[in-house]
């Protein structure tokens, strides 16, 4: 089973804080452009803060959500992720995710 995770913290790390209303959001696709900037913003911070070793990548994109904010958007993203057999900083290879459970979790 993958693991699943909504990303509180990545959404408070896009300036939306934990337990806002979601009034003014509006509904996006996963393929905008936007998203995609958000998306890629927001796997990065988290595989910095990680302690694992292992990159993690999104693999579906459950719901987006987006309203402006100052300059720019604020975006509330519900992924879910999954542990790839990648080492952080090991190069931009392909990088499949684990398949056998005990790898799967940390």
């Amino acid at each position: 089973m993958m693991w699943k995770l909504a990303f509180p913290f990545l959404a408070a790390l896009l300036a939306v804080g934990l337990g806002q209303d979601t009034e003014g959001f509006t509904e996006l696709k996963a393929n905008d452009p936007g998203v995609q900037r958000a998306l890629k913003f927001a796997m990065d911070e988290y595989n910095k803060a990680s302690s694992d070793i292992y990159l993690y990548v999104a693999v579906k994109v459950i719901r987006v959500q987006r309203k402006p904010f100052r300059d720019g958007y604020k975006y509330i993203l519900t992924v879910t992720i999954a542990r790839t057999e990648c080492i952080k900083d090991s190069g931009d290879g392909p990088c499949p995710v684990f398949t056998d459970p005990v790898w799967q979790m940390v």
